[in-house]
């Protein structure tokens, strides 16, 4: 890639025709980090060369690419993303926009580094660009087992131009794609195998806050089960069709913003309800 784009002081891609001629462009190479010069005149294509007059670099389409996508969602603090697995959309278009509220770069999590770590009301979510290299085994391996949400956004085969509108494109593709986008965890069949387990564990009215793999509560004389997700987020699901059990928990539903998935017949809630729905359900229970 030739050297029409470059790094601001402020760290963002830049084009050479988005900024002032001269120094005062207040840009460094994207390679080498050296200070540049934009030379705007009017005989040659518009370009960026080192102040030192040193050969041009050669900007590396990967590195430029992973860089640039890391840039556009630290900045639009969002992603559109497939619908995650264990959930149902009866739209057309199953994708969402996921509304960050921060996200940081490179953050250590025990053992492995994700390229972003985006925070989200009930958790964490580790974003991963591929170009040439994907997620190994191992690193699936450590994600999976710390049960940590994590999506995997592919940027081979992106067609980059290096003007104002290719870089437009670009943001586009990279922000609103879904088709990008993988989910490392959870995975579609470990979701269903989960779902499938139907292994409970009897509990009274004085449960604790800590929940096994699944917990079972006896409301209006109906088992409904309790399961808490790898990934934080609860499951509720009456073993037994109830119109009233199922009004009860639509009621829990409206007061802690959860929702009814119709491909696995129960309730979701966030994990920062935990505490708050196991209240409830054992007040339902001893009532």
């Amino acid at each position: 890639m030739s050297m029409t784009i470059a790094e601001d002081f402020q760290g963002h891609v830049v084009t050479v025709g988005e900024v002032v001629s001269g120094l005062g462009c207040n840009c460094r190479c994207l390679e080498c980090g050296e200070t540049l010069i934009a030379r705007k005149g009017r005989q040659r294509t518009h370009h960026f060369s080192h102040a030192s007059s040193k050969r041009a670099c050669r900007i590396s389409l990967e590195s430029f690419v992973h860089k640039y996508a890391k840039q556009l969602v630290k900045e639009s603090l969002g992603l559109q993303l497939p619908v995650m697995p264990g959930h149902h959309s009866e739209a057309a278009d199953s994708s969402a926009w996921w509304d960050f509220v921060s996200v940081e770069e490179e953050v250590w999590m025990g053992d492995f580094r994700p390229d972003l770590v985006a925070e989200l009301p009930d958790g964490p979510l580790a974003v991963e660009f591929a170009y040439t290299s994907f997620v190994d085994d191992e690193k699936q391996s450590k994600i999976t087992k710390r049960g940590l949400r994590a999506i995997e956004v592919n940027l081979s085969g992106l067609v980059v131009a290096p003007t104002i509108d290719g870089l437009i494109e670009l943001r586009r593709v990279i922000l609103h794609d879904p088709s990008l986008k993988v989910w490392l965890h959870p995975r579609e069949e470990l979701v269903a195998e989960d779902e499938g387990n139907d292994e409970v564990i009897e509990s009274d009215v004085n449960c604790t806050a800590v929940l096994p793999l699944a917990v079972r509560y006896t409301i209006q004389g109906l088992w409904v089960d309790v399961r808490v997700l790898p990934f934080g987020e609860i499951v509720v699901r009456s073993v037994s069709y109830s119109p009233v059990v199922v009004d009860l928990l639509r009621q829990l539903a409206r007061r802690y913003g959860g929702s009814y998935i119709k491909k696995y017949r129960n309730w979701r809630f966030a994990s920062w309800t935990h505490a708050l729905l196991l209240n409830e359900l054992e007040a339902l229970a001893g009532g």
